[in-house]
């Protein structure tokens, strides 16, 4: 039996962008250092046709990406100076060539448009707080939609983890939040001084409103319970001071709210919203039911007395100038 092989006539034209080096299942792999010399072989390469392709178009080296990503791709050791030029009438590709021992490549290349930035110095974990040490300057690829200055940098924390040398971009910030922590076991009652407390910068959470605290709610409130020392407070542990009106006497309903019945103290801990702050703010008032000895007084308790009665004749001065 006999077998005959029919080859086609039609031929395609072939276009080498470079030389690939494939290992079949046969082929011995590479070893640790002919993979390391591979590397260092080819980032030479890449080195040399970014110079060389900076000088011919007029950028900076680093805008020159050499698309030579290819694992396959295995370029070979050159004794002798590289060779370069354009083989087509676009800048888009670059002939490599070399004379020792002789071999020739054709590679594409992507001029990058880049403009001065910030790139990550070392290794960082999520929820790092950023400050100047940790970034380098450096040629970035242009965003249109996207330009950091340093203090739009410095003092964010990581939203996730980053790499050295990779860019700093907004989406990779978090907005930061200023929180306290204690730096000394304080007993149940006793009045918190800002010697005690530190201010720490943490990743924002959803925090609500009513639970920030800023120093000022903290210096001079009362521990609510015994706080250990490392503690980030909340409102929970502490009794804020704030200023109110309390009866001193039993108030009937209908009565004159008067200083003979009220006074201002400093109350720790919460009290309702619509507690009145000062005398001045109580006016002239009656209560509108009664009210117990000690008890914080409030807008709902009281009715505010007119001053001024329907029918009443209301002299009104005017001053214009000098003359009244």
């Amino acid at each position: 039996m006999s077998v005959t092989v029919l080859k086609s006539r039609r031929m395609f034209p072939i276009v080498a962008y470079a030389i690939l080096v494939y290992c079949s299942g046969h082929s011995a792999p590479l070893s640790a250092q002919q993979t390391t010399d591979a590397l260092t072989t080819k980032a030479s390469l890449i080195n040399a046709i970014q110079n060389w392709a900076a000088l011919e178009i007029n950028v900076d080296p680093l805008a020159i990406e050499v698309l030579a990503d290819d694992p396959r791709l295995v370029v070979k050791p050159c004794d002798s100076e590289y060779r370069f030029s354009f083989p087509f009438s676009n800048q888009n590709t670059i002939s490599a060539s070399c004379d020792s021992p002789a071999w020739r490549l054709n590679l594409r290349i992507r001029v990058i448009e880049k403009k001065p930035g910030f790139v990550f110095v070392a290794d960082y974990p999520a929820g790092k707080i950023i400050d100047q040490n940790d970034l380098e300057e450096s040629l970035v690829e242009l965003d249109a939609f996207e330009s950091l200055e340093t203090d739009d940098i410095v003092g964010r924390a990581l939203s996730t983890a980053v790499r050295a040398g990779q860019r700093v971009r907004g989406s990779l910030l978090a907005e930061t939040i200023t929180q306290y922590r204690v730096l000394l076991d304080i007993d149940e009652g006793s009045i918190i001084k800002s010697e005690a407390i530190e201010a720490i910068e943490t990743r924002f959470r959803n925090i609500p409103l009513g639970n920030r605290l800023s120093q000022s709610d903290i210096e001079g409130a009362k521990a609510a319970q015994y706080i250990t020392r490392g503690t980030v407070l909340s409102r929970s542990n502490l009794l804020i001071p704030q200023p109110a009106v309390f009866t001193t006497s039993l108030v009937a309903r209908g009565s004159l709210l008067s200083r003979e019945v009220a006074r201002e103290l400093i109350h720790f801990g919460e009290l309702p919203r619509d507690t009145i702050e000062s005398l001045d703010d109580l006016g002239r008032a009656t209560a509108i039911r009664q009210l117990a000895p000690g008890q914080p007084i409030r807008y709902s308790d009281i009715r505010p007395i007119a001053a001024i009665s329907r029918g009443e004749i209301v002299k009104l001065t005017v001053r214009r100038g000098a003359v009244t």
